[in-house]
């Protein structure tokens, strides 16, 4: 009985060390078909791009041909109507001498004016709001922020003036601005208006004959100019003494007479053809006039330009024969 239990035993025992998987066929015994399908630890050229490489696009990888750079792209050239045209030829056939025989004639500049005025009223309908878009006015009794927003200053207006190059020189008469002139040479400073602060510059004062004059100080920071033998700034007071004087009913009266006399009455309160009075000194801070002369020392004709906060209000050609 002892020995057949050894036996069993030992039966039991070569049996437990047998491998239970040795009657199963192995992999490198399995014929496969050159058409099964195969799993590869890599992506073929084909998978690659159609579905990318590790998340890249497909469409990123470039061809050996294909250039790493994105081709620069031109712009197509703007068209430019006529008042661009305008400034165009202008820019090239002016120079800062300020000849006479670099002066526009007169129908370009009126062509300019035109357009000028055309772009100012669309741009002026485009910034106009609806009343209901408008934003509330700051009442007096707004918090710490209506109070802060409430003195911010308002926008400069435009200028209604034609815009030259430096170097133009625009037909007598006329007055146009030159922003393209700022931090140019201008000549010599000849005349300060004393409430105003502008400043009148002489692009040649050792010439007799028509020239370009700069006026300064307008909140734009742009000069204005225009063409003359001899120009004065004048102050409405000055001009008060000559047209509510004695000799006032002997003297021209033109456009820029009668916007003077609606400028005053705004201002001042004043009725027509009375003096402003006590509130001169606000109205000069903001008006003066431009006189201009076609020759030295002549005074029989002459234009005149009436300029009320940063705007030419009027002009007149004015004669006294």
């Amino acid at each position: 009985m002892l020995k057949a239990g050894v036996l069993l035993s030992a039966v039991l025992l070569v049996a437990a060390c047998g491998d239970p998987l040795a009657e199963l066929p192995r992999f490198s015994d399995v014929e496969v078909a050159d058409t099964d399908p195969i799993a590869a630890a890599l992506p073929s050229e084909d998978e690659v791009a159609r579905e990318g490489f590790f998340g890249t696009a497909a469409t990123a990888q470039q061809s050996p041909d294909q250039p790493l750079v994105d081709p620069v792209v031109t712009a197509p050239e703007q068209k430019r109507g006529l008042f661009g045209r305008l400034r165009g030829a202008m820019a090239q056939n002016t120079k800062p001498s300020g000849g006479a025989d670099e002066t526009l004639s007169a129908v370009e500049f009126e062509a300019a004016k035109s357009a000028e005025s055309v772009a100012t009223s669309e741009q002026t309908v485009l910034l106009e709001r609806p009343a209901e878009l408008s934003p509330l006015k700051a009442s007096s009794r707004g918090g710490f922020f209506s109070r802060l927003t409430s003195n911010q200053p308002a926008p400069t207006a435009k200028s209604n003036l034609v815009e030259v190059e430096y170097g133009a020189v625009v037909p007598y008469g006329e007055m146009a601005r030159s922003c393209a002139s700022k931090r140019k040479p201008l000549g010599k400073k000849v005349h300060t208006t004393s409430s105003s602060g502008h400043t009148l510059y002489d692009s040649n004062p050792a010439s007799t004959g028509m020239r370009t004059f700069y006026i300064l100080g307008f909140d734009d920071g742009c000069p204005r100019q225009l063409t003359a033998a001899q120009v004065h700034l004048g102050e409405p007071s000055f001009y008060e003494q000559l047209h509510y004087g004695p000799a006032g009913q002997h003297l021209a009266v033109g456009a820029t007479d009668k916007a003077y006399e609606s400028v005053k009455g705004r201002v001042c309160g004043a009725r027509k053809g009375k003096p402003c009075g006590s509130k001169m000194k606000r109205l000069e801070r903001t008006t003066f006039f431009v006189n201009s002369y076609e020759r030295l020392n002549e005074n029989r004709r002459w234009s005149e330009q009436l300029v009320h906060d940063g705007q030419v209000v009027a002009s007149s050609m004015k004669s006294n024969g």
